[in-house]
């Protein structure tokens, strides 16, 4: 195997483009932290950042080490679903994922326990982070196997809806937020159809190794009604906690959702879910709705922020360009998946 392959391979098998689902949300975090006046501590908030990817990661690398039997077994899978491919396809031996992954685990020990020793973030970053490990190794890793177990999707809503955000205002602030708990509520039910979504073309291969999610309890039909009613009950949600708190611009912004939550849920119901090519453009679609929550409410917070904040500029130019390369991050990350399927 050549070089570039084996690069464009393990870029692949990083996943890049999906670490936005616990990076985005403790960005917001930091976002509304900062726009209730708490002023950024840029190094706190750069050495996290670089955890909670290491977390994403080491889940995402411990994940297909333990899917392996899933994804080879796997035949109808598409572009966001069945893993990485990388494994597979034999480009990486397995154990070599798995290595990285704890290369991964470690670096985000050394910096948790840095944030907590030498910039002293609180007597919950340690608990916080610990869970949030916790969460991403065993989500496939034996012997709790929450993926296998029913609790995947609950895991992936709390962690990356809650968890995520919270820890972002917590390493900020030193302190928790009922504003902040009711704004992470949205993209944690957008996060979780985004992954419900996803187990629909691998339910033969999940049910072949004994995974027991959603999909694989419920099928098809079943799934698709409570994707629908989840669905509508992630914008109505934005709408209702502008009345505890979240900025009012979030419910004006939202409406941009409003065309793709129709359009989900109209191919839904003429096209059902039997078809890849409607489940792919079904997840892609909901990825979009999950990232445009985030983003609205980012901006709402930066712009609630700019009113109170002197000199707000510059700050929010640099949350923007952070923004940007978690998102150039992405487009890298979809760029090696399409590369490697190419070739």
């Amino acid at each position: 195997m050549g070089i570039k392959t084996s690069l464009v391979s393990w870029l692949a098998l990083f996943r890049l483009g999906a670490t936005a689902r616990g990076v985005l949300p403790f960005l917001l975090g930091a976002v509304i932290a900062w726009s209730q006046g708490n002023p950024i501590n840029w190094v706190v908030l750069g050495l996290s950042l670089v955890a909670v990817i290491a977390i994403m990661e080491m889940t995402f690398l411990v994940n297909d080490y333990y899917d392996y039997e899933a994804d080879v077994a796997n035949k109808e899978f598409h572009r966001l679903s069945g893993g990485s491919r990388v494994l597979p396809l034999g480009l990486i031996p397995p154990r070599r994922s798995l290595a990285a992954g704890y290369i991964c685990l470690g670096i985000a020990t050394v910096i948790g326990l840095l944030l907590y020793f030498c910039y002293q973030t609180g007597p919950y970053t340690i608990p916080l982070g610990a869970l949030a490990i916790f969460i991403g190794y065993f989500y496939t890793a034996r012997p709790v196997k929450l993926c296998y177990r029913g609790w995947g999707e609950v895991a992936i809503w709390f962690s990356c809806g809650w968890l995520a955000t919270m820890l972002g205002y917590y390493l900020q602030t030193g302190h928790f937020d009922i504003v902040a708990t009711l704004v992470s509520f949205p993209g944690a039910t957008s996060v979780f159809l985004v992954i419900l979504m996803n187990e629909i073309p691998d339910i033969k291969s999940d049910r072949l190794v004994g995974k027991k999610n959603l999909a694989v309890r419920l099928g098809r039909e079943k799934v698709a009604v409570l994707y629908i009613i989840l669905l509508i009950a992630c914008y109505l949600n934005i709408i209702a906690i502008i009345f505890f708190g979240a900025p009012a611009l979030s419910g004006l912004l939202s409406i941009v959702l409003v065309p793709l939550i129709i359009w989900n849920i109209l191919t839904i119901k003429r096209q059902g879910l039997k078809d890849t090519r409607v489940q792919e453009g079904l997840s892609l679609r909901t990825m979009l709705v999950d990232h445009l929550i985030t983003i609205i409410y980012s901006v709402a917070f930066l712009v609630a922020g700019a009113s109170l904040i002197t000199g707000a500029a510059g700050e929010i130019a640099v949350l923007v360009i952070i923004y940007l390369v978690i998102f150039g991050l992405e487009g890298l990350g979809v760029f090696c998946s399409s590369l490697l399927t190419r070739e």
